[in-house]
């Protein structure tokens, strides 16, 4: 592979991100090391040095921009909803949990690195976390001022959905789905599962 000169700095920074998530989708997350990057991106050993002053700091990178994908993965889920009310509330909820699940089984090497150790310790992805879990809360908010989810902390209701959307999507990931029999395609049990969430928060 040719090397590139680095001239600049944001589009070498995006091709040693891009390339980290490659490699994370092909190999794992744990086959993401800088010199691995630099040399997939393109670019001297040294060069991601000056954009990540360590492994961890370019893992922190690619969960950052995870985190975008999946925002906007989750909004090309929801319905158009003039008031937020009504059924247009639920279906909006109901469409977040198979976004994020589905996301998950497409994108699972960038999943695991969103969500790695490295990503955890990382106060910089609170804001990014944030905003996809704020949908979440938001679309309970409407849906119990429609009276058709539980009174009760939307926060709370919140964590509850994305635990099981997650924790499924995990066990989906490692394969013990498929072991415990059901064989039902991913956005067929995504589905499943969130309308059995959502039936456990109605009013």
């Amino acid at each position: 592979m040719s090397r590139h000169v680095d001239t600049d700095n944001e589009s070498t920074r995006d091709r040693l991100v891009a390339a980290a998530i490659a490699l994370a989708e092909r190999e794992g997350p744990a086959s993401v090391g800088l010199r691995e990057v630099a040399r997939l991106a393109g670019v001297t050993h040294g060069a991601p040095y000056r954009h990540f002053k360590d492994r961890e700091a370019l893992l922190v990178a690619v969960a950052e921009h995870g985190f975008r994908e999946l925002l906007d993965h989750c909004l090309a889920y929801e319905p158009p909803s003039e008031d937020g009310t009504g059924r247009d509330a639920l279906t909006r909820f109901w469409r977040l949990g198979v976004g994020y699940f589905t996301f998950a089984i497409e994108r699972p090497g960038l999943f695991r690195v969103m969500f790695s150790p490295e990503a955890a310790r990382a106060e910089a992805l609170r804001q990014s976390e944030g905003a996809v879990f704020s949908l979440c809360v938001s679309s309970i908010v409407s849906a119990q001022r429609a009276g058709q989810v539980a009174a009760g902390d939307p926060q709370l209701m919140a964590l509850v959905a994305w635990s099981a959307m997650h924790g499924a999507a995990t066990l989906y990931l490692d394969g013990l789905v498929r072991w415990a029999g059901l064989e039902l395609e991913p956005e067929a049990l995504a589905r499943e599962l969130a309308a059995q969430v959502f039936r456990g928060l109605k009013a």
